[in-house]
């Protein structure tokens, strides 16, 4: 075997894809928060490019009866998006709000009858308290921590408890309802007892359970489970450290005499341009040796602006195609969304399936109806019978939101009978499909449903 080196040729072929393409379609399927985020790193690194949030971009508008020449033709209608004159991106930044830790301190420095040293084990136990407001701390530990009796650590504990919000510093859920229905002033002895020894059967709804255990009827139980349920589990969720997060819609649809007005969204996107100072420095000195770096970034920023329309156009022909499509939806709501799939779109289009999938990929669209992954509107469909036409999945979610809202609480639906309902309207589906729906629904069976 001879072992060396030579040379020879070989013909292959592959495809690649050009940095210029990466590009395109990384800026395709950003969100609008990612595409901030990337235009700012773009504009660092580029000295050339120039970002402001003065004025918004452009934003390209249609109406549903001009879709086809729009999308086929080169002609467009451009609008920028204004819905409030005085709109700045910072004001959607959320501000400081009042901690959990922060109301306690407050309250805790209004109670005089307290002495410096039980004033300092009671933040002790405030900045020991969990996300629910519950204080898994214990109180042995606690108390030989601060060389006091245990007997003192329980009234600190007392007194937390007797703070706003009601249940706060409880040990767990049973502790915290436990607090909060000794606090109420019609106190019901029957809730306090199945609180107490059968929170699980409550969950379970065995009302028969517990009415033979404590010798009262269905009623009173289901009485006493209805004045339960007015309680707060969670009595400091409105106390948050976490920022709030806003959705910005991507695409507008609004309805008006003419149809429906289509308008992409770039209000919150920082406009980009090209520095002339550096295009003429480029055109004037010819010779300079720091021209073939300025040309670079130029040619990058404009590869960059380029990107950019081309997705505003793209997202801007799907969404188009998708109020077409969808047109029910848009005048009628959930109730007319039907079966659509991204292959739909895209031989509409004439675009491949994974454009039109990084095109609503986390993008939201505003429509009369509320605010609406665009996603949402892919949704596959069951076979009405006897009949070509299809019905999608959140249609027929919300139909069983709908019947199980006007059933009759005494005799609930099963997921049998809202089975047979949809056989008798045309629609075949099986009962375990129901049952998915349902819990996809949050919506619990008949059993649990049920009123006595």
């Amino acid at each position: 075997m001879q072992v060396g080196f030579e040379l020879y040729q070989k013909q292959t072929l592959k495809l690649s894809l050009t940095p210029e393409l990466q590009q395109s379609i990384n800026i395709l399927q950003y969100s609008t928060h990612e595409l901030i985020d990337f235009l700012n790193r773009q504009a660092y690194e580029n000295p050339v490019l120039e970002i402001s949030f003065k004025e918004p971009l452009a934003s390209l508008s249609i109406r549903t009866n001009k879709i086809n020449s729009q999308i086929r033709g080169s002609s467009s209608k451009s609008k920028s998006f204004n819905g409030d004159n005085d709109y700045n991106p910072i004001n959607n930044h959320s501000v400081n709000t009042e901690t959990l830790e922060s109301h306690l301190m407050e309250q805790l420095s209004l109670l005089s009858s307290l002495n410096a040293f039980e004033k300092k084990i009671l933040q002790f136990l405030i900045g020991n308290l969990n996300d629910y407001g519950f204080l898994e701390l214990d109180v042995h530990w606690t108390a030989s921590h601060f060389s006091v009796p245990v007997e003192d650590i329980e009234n600190m504990i007392q007194i937390l408890q007797s703070l706003d919000p009601i249940g706060v510093g409880a040990k767990d859920l049973t502790d915290c309802l436990l607090i909060q229905l000794r606090e109420h002033e019609n106190h019901n002895e029957l809730a306090y007892k199945i609180v107490k020894r059968h929170l699980a059967d409550l969950a379970e709804k065995r009302y028969r359970k517990i009415a033979a255990l404590h010798q009262v009827t269905v009623q009173e139980v289901q009485e006493a489970s209805d004045f339960i349920r007015t309680l707060n589990p969670r009595p400091v969720s409105h106390f948050s450290d976490d920022m709030t997060h806003y959705i910005v819609p991507d695409v507008y649809v609004e309805k008006d005499k003419e149809g429906f007005l289509i308008t992409v969204n770039d209000s919150c996107t920082p406009k980009l341009s090209i520095n002339p100072y550096y295009k003429n420095h480029v055109a004037i000195n010819s010779v300079n040796p720091a021209k073939d770096y300025i040309k670079g970034h130029i040619n990058d920023a404009q590869l960059l602006l380029k990107g950019l329309e081309q997705r505003q156009m793209t997202l801007y022909k799907v969404t188009a195609s998708i109020v077409e499509e969808q047109h029910e939806f848009f005048m009628k709501g959930i109730t007319g969304l039907k079966p659509m799939t991204l292959k739909d779109i895209s031989e509409k289009l004439q675009l491949h399936e994974s454009t039109i999938s990084r095109a609503t990929s986390n993008k939201y669209i505003q429509t009369p109806h509320g605010l609406f992954k665009l996603r949402n509107f892919f949704t596959r469909g069951l076979h009405r019978v006897n009949s070509p036409a299809t019905e999608s999945t959140a249609t027929i979610k919300e139909k069983i939101k709908v019947l199980i809202a006007d059933e009759d609480k005494i005799k609930p639906f099963s997921d049998q009978k809202l089975c047979q309902i949809f056989e008798n309207e045309g629609t075949k589906i099986s009962r375990r499909t129901i049952a998915k729906y349902r819990e996809d629904l949050g919506i619990p069976g008949s059993s649990k449903r049920r009123r006595f």
